[in-house]
């Protein structure tokens, strides 16, 4: 018989794969932002940063023959700071549970079992975390990148009651949206966000907002998620939705219902820290439990690096 310390070391190792995928493709916005390769990989470091334009350069101008040209101080760079954060998932096998169940064939059967559900944990922990606005030690969620009141509170270590410029934007229908003007709604919004040859690529929405806007395209000549080249990339990963103006409209079951959130993904990335991308640790003693076990670990952080004009919250 195989020790079970050795046949879990074994399993343990072999599913890090999948639990990689588990945790990068859960569903819902992290699988769309996966599957547009919006994942970043980094070497280390506790935190990660990227400068922030929020001013102009004065030193533009015209100028001719002997003109004196101006020479400015300038100040149009700020940064944006985010901290990683860590997720762990415990494999755990009592040593009581070995003495009850012997044989390599019934320890690999509850081994299986018991991945399995480390693997539904993660996926479920993933799409919880990614839609919630969440506080401590845990990830950004969007509602943490694209806040209800975008003047109050920090991303990024940005303060926005202080930088307009890395403020998203917010709509509050009160109860207004319905099929008749929803898509009117989405469209105005749209034409909001769109500037410098930058307009939202992703529309984010819980079950009433996606419900409405579905009975409003019911009747309608439209193209569904499905149709699109990209969009059955999509519905292979189990995402749910629909288009507006060609602009995905994905359904996440864990937004509030009433909620959603226009994207650009092009600023929109999740950053994972490559020696701690799901890190196999073994446990061992002191320990107060009679047990063995292997530890899964993932640093990362959900970012926005630019929100002005490219991000939006609305509700209804």
């Amino acid at each position: 018989m195989v020790r079970p310390e050795t046949l879990m070391h074994a399993m343990a190792t072999r599913s890090r794969k999948r639990l990689i995928l588990a945790a990068t493709l859960p569903g819902g916005i992290f699988s769309y932002l996966a599957a547009k390769n919006r994942i970043k990989m980094e070497d280390g470091g506790p935190n990660i940063s990227n400068p922030l334009i929020v001013g102009s350069n004065p030193n533009v101008t015209t100028a001719t023959y002997y003109d004196t040209v101006p020479v400015d101080e300038t100040n149009e760079l700020t940064t944006v700071n985010y901290d990683m954060t860590r997720i762990v998932g415990t494999l755990i096998m009592s040593d009581q549970e070995t003495d009850e169940n012997q044989g390599d064939a019934v320890i690999v059967k509850i081994l299986t079992a018991k991945l399995e559900a480390l693997e539904h944990a993660f996926k479920k922990t993933q799409r919880v975390y990614a839609a919630n606005l969440n506080s401590g030690s845990a990830p950004n969620g969007l509602p943490n990148l694209i806040p209800s009141d975008p003047t109050s509170g920090t991303i990024g270590g940005i303060n926005l009651a202080n930088e307009n410029l890395f403020r998203p934007s917010s709509y509050d229908f009160n109860g207004g949206l319905n099929a008749g003007n929803i898509e009117e709604a989405f469209d105005d919004i749209l034409l909001d966000l769109t500037h410098d040859g930058e307009s939202p690529t992703v529309i984010f929405v819980g079950r009433n907002i996606y419900r409405t806007h579905r009975a409003a395209a019911r009747d309608k000549t439209q193209i569904s998620l499905g149709e699109t080249g990209f969009g059955k990339q999509l519905i292979n990963l189990g995402i749910k939705g629909t288009t507006h103006q060609s602009t995905p409209v994905i359904y996440d079951e864990f937004l509030a219902p009433d909620d959603f959130y226009f994207a650009n993904e092009n600023f929109l990335h999740v950053h994972i820290l490559k020696s701690a991308n799901m890190k196999l640790k073994e446990l061992s003693a002191p320990w107060n439990q009679d047990a063995i076990g292997r530890r899964y670990i993932m640093e990362y952080q959900l970012c926005s690096w630019s929100n002005y004009r490219n991000h939006a919250y609305g509700t209804n």
